[in-house]
């Protein structure tokens, strides 16, 4: 029964993705001459996003410290990565950023293409070239005004463990002096396990925003102490939640 209700929920998806990809594109359209950094399209994005949350009634969120965002500060945000909704899951932060997502995702029908209009920054797997260009394009975004969204494990873990961090999110950071926003997003691998389109039912999931690591904190720390430190805060928090 619950593949039935999975294939019932991703046809969906489906319909949705494709009732409010043409909204994406007018508000992209009218709003771009005004809003340069479409914070009005990134906000229904999120939207987009907390409606396959809020019309999947075996699922519950709740999310805490979102007041922890300060309003016109960019973020270099940064979280755990557990499932394939988990940008799903963070999306009912509605605070503005741009996802820095693997260039894969850009190519999903509807969805992808709107990331695309929402000039979300692309990054392809172990190549060189393709990481420079992510850390100038989040740089660029952070210096208008802008945060950028990272998952610093680069892929989601294989059994809900907190994998290492690569050092792009916190070079960017340094670069730039702005704050880290820790996430820690828990069990999103409950409803939808890695690898799989199958959703488990009555699931609790909770995104938490954690105290950010601000730039005075950090500013004597080299990029792997930093890259440290921000590991050990998450992962802290991880095992303090499961105690």
């Amino acid at each position: 029964m619950s593949y039935v209700l999975s294939a019932l929920y991703l046809v969906w998806v489906m319909i949705l993705s494709i009732v409010l990809f043409p909204i994406a594109v007018i508000i992209r359209i009218v709003t771009t001459p005004f809003d340069r950094r479409l914070i009005v399209l990134n906000y229904f994005s999120h939207l987009w996003g907390a409606l396959y949350f809020w019309t999947n009634p075996f699922w519950s969120i709740k999310i805490i410290g979102r007041d922890k965002f300060v309003a016109n500060q960019p973020y270099v945000i940064i979280s755990n990565h557990l499932s394939t909704i988990d940008v799903l899951a963070a999306s009912l932060l509605f605070t503005h950023f741009k996802w820095v997502s693997k260039i894969e995702n850009f190519k999903i029908p509807f969805i992808g293409w709107t990331m695309f209009l929402n000039r979300y920054v692309a990054i392809k797997r172990g190549g060189i070239s393709s990481i420079k260009n992510m850390i100038s394009q989040s740089k660029a975004h952070l210096e208008n005004g802008s945060s950028v969204f990272i998952f610093p494990e680069g892929s989601r873990s294989n059994d809900g463990q907190l994998k290492s961090f690569k050092t792009g999110a916190f070079k960017i950071a340094q670069e730039m002096q702005v704050p880290i926003m820790p996430v820690v997003l828990t069990d999103t691998d409950k409803a939808v396990p890695k690898s799989s389109l199958h959703f488990k039912g009555h699931q609790r999931i909770s995104v938490e925003v954690l105290e950010p690591i601000l730039p005075h904190q950090y500013q004597d720390l080299s990029l792997k102490e930093l890259t440290a430190l921000a590991h050990a805060r998450i992962s802290d928090h991880i095992q303090y939640t499961k105690e």
